[in-house]
């Protein structure tokens, strides 16, 4: 028997202990002890836990918001890391090795799950590599919190064949799945609504609804879920924006009755749910419009900054489609992360028939040359734009880049009160403003399911690898964006230096005839790479 199969039956003896990267309170240097894992008692699991092998971890930019903020981070609830120290990470593929007694025979040794982080348990959030620690650690505790919480179970089964790497990056591919999928309001069926307008042609549609002139007398401090504002005005809708409620939508019917730019709070949109939804006379061709929520099919799609992780992945997804966009149009600062993309996807973009361009600004005499460009190649707008770069002015461009009825998806999170300057004009010929980079347990579900039936190849999306005790470096290497896929953590190798793709065929020469003919991880390297190093 080879010394994998011999890891995934997850029966050898367990060692007296194991080792973790604790965080002790913000900044790199309290990850760990002077740079180094901290060894931990590994204990018997209580009646209420069991006990997970942790066999890969994703590092993600999230985990540098914990790093940066310590127990300030929202999600640790001012919780005072060095006396009660969290363990970082939650893109975790994981195998059962131990099993309390509440749990017995509801789970079994050898059993491999990925985690959906966010987790809530009698109402209350208790993300995993946040207030659970998490994945960046040989082994992990899980409660009833994670297997019997409000959603149920947050463990994901695996299946024995699928890469462990495969698995752990169905999280973050998670996130993405979700943006193209949010189930927005586009009807007014709200419980609370307010209806600008003073002509019985309108207050006799909504005879439920709070009915106020275009001066806005009497509202007060009072806030809406719905708010139907007929031929609108820039400075209508500015003063509207602050009276919607979380998840609030303003139906702006018919075309605007003046021009000008609209000042939005985007991270409200992002993190809030808050939309803009107009290019309608009617209530009806407004919900038409908007009942899309991902890519056209043979449409031109634009994603702006998209030269990071997270950017990847939205292209793949983009390109990898069955009824995807017709061209994919790829912006970035940096020219080498664009050359990666096009190493990775031009291949699969060929044979699908997409036309794939990739534009970075040192190729123009100017930025206004390079804007010109990226115009050039739609005409009539993109029907599609997502922004993977957390600046205001992205927006703005990318709603001038948009067509009628395009979506916008800002999936780069943008604070709340984080504000952008958008023509009244564009919302009203129909462009959506989404924004959201969460994920829920359906989305991850279906991503699994993706990736397991191989219409996902999740894989593509790793440009680094390390063992445990290469975690401290990943983390740096994420913070300083120093690789333009995600950097992926085998846990139970304790000393593989961390490493891109690209220097594997010297530094571990039998792994190179194991990676994809473009350079990408493989499920049959991670194998030859577990069997040599475990």
């Amino acid at each position: 028997m080879s010394k994998l199969d011999q890891y995934r039956k997850a029966d050898a003896p367990l060692p007296k202990e194991y080792r973790a990267w604790l965080v002790f309170g913000a900044g790199l240097e309290n990850v760990g002890k002077d740079g180094k894992p901290v060894a931990v008692e590994l204990r018997e699991p209580r009646d209420n836990e069991i006990l997970v092998r942790v066999d890969v971890l994703g590092l993600c930019l999230s985990d540098m918001k914990i790093i940066a903020q310590g127990g300030n981070h929202p999600r640790l609830r001012g919780r005072d890391l060095q006396k009660d120290p969290t363990v970082l990470g939650h893109e975790c593929a994981c195998t059962v090795v131990k099993i309390g007694k509440d749990w017995q025979g509801k789970f079994q040794t050898g059993e491999r799950f990925i985690v959906q982080a966010d987790i809530y348990y009698k109402g209350v959030g208790f993300a995993f590599g946040y207030m659970i620690p998490g994945g960046l650690a040989e082994y992990a505790y899980l409660d009833e919190r994670a297997l019997a919480g409000d959603e149920g179970c947050y463990l994901l089964p695996v299946r024995p064949e699928t890469g462990y790497s495969q698995s752990a990056l169905a999280e973050p591919w998670a996130c993405v799945e979700m943006s193209y999928c949010l189930e927005d309001r586009i009807v007014p069926d709200g419980a609370a609504q307010l209806l600008v307008s003073d002509d019985p042609a309108w207050t006799t549609r909504f005879p439920a609804a709070v009915c106020v002139g275009p001066d806005l007398e009497g509202l007060g401090d009072a806030t809406f879920d719905d708010i139907i504002l007929p031929n609108p005005t820039p400075e209508l809708v500015t003063a509207l924006g602050a009276k919607l409620n979380k998840k609030g939508t303003l139906f702006l019917m018919g075309a605007a009755s003046k021009c000008g730019d609209v000042t939005l709070d985007v991270g409200a949109i992002h993190y809030q749910d808050k939309r803009y939804l107009g290019g309608g006379d009617t209530l009806e061709a407004l919900a038409e419009i908007h009942r899309r929520n991902d890519l056209k099919p043979g449409g031109k799609a634009l994603f702006i900054g998209a030269g990071g992780p997270m950017g990847q992945m939205h292209v793949q997804r983009a390109i990898e489609k069955s009824n995807g966009p017709a061209r994919v149009v790829v912006t970035d600062l940096d020219r080498g992360r664009l050359d990666h993309l096009v190493a990775r996807f031009g291949g699969m973009a060929s044979g699908k028939g997409v036309e794939f361009i990739t534009l970075a600004p040192s190729e123009f005499a100017s930025q206004q040359e390079m804007n010109a460009r990226i115009a050039a190649l739609a005409p009539n707008g993109y029907d599609d734009v997502v922004v993977l770069a957390p600046v205001p002015a992205l927006v703005t461009q990318a709603i001038s880049l948009a067509a009628d009825n395009a979506f916008v998806n800002v999936f780069a999170g943008l604070g709340i009160g984080t504000t952008a300057q958008i023509p009244l004009e564009a919302l009203c010929r129909g462009v959506k403003i989404i924004g959201c980079s969460g994920s829920r347990i359906s989305d991850l579900r279906r991503v699994l399911e993706l990736v397991e039936a191989g219409e996902l190849d999740s894989n593509r999306s790793v440009a680094a690898i390390g063992g445990l005790g290469a975690a401290h470096a990943g983390l740096k290497a994420v913070k300083d964006a120093k690789y333009p896929g995600k950097t992926v953590i085998y846990t139970q190798i304790p000393e593989l230096p961390l490493m891109a793709l690209e220097e594997i065929p010297e530094r571990i020469p039998e792994l190179k005839d194991k990676l994809s003919p473009e350079g990408a991880w493989t499920k049959e390297a991670e194998a030859a790479l577990l069997e040599k190093f475990i």
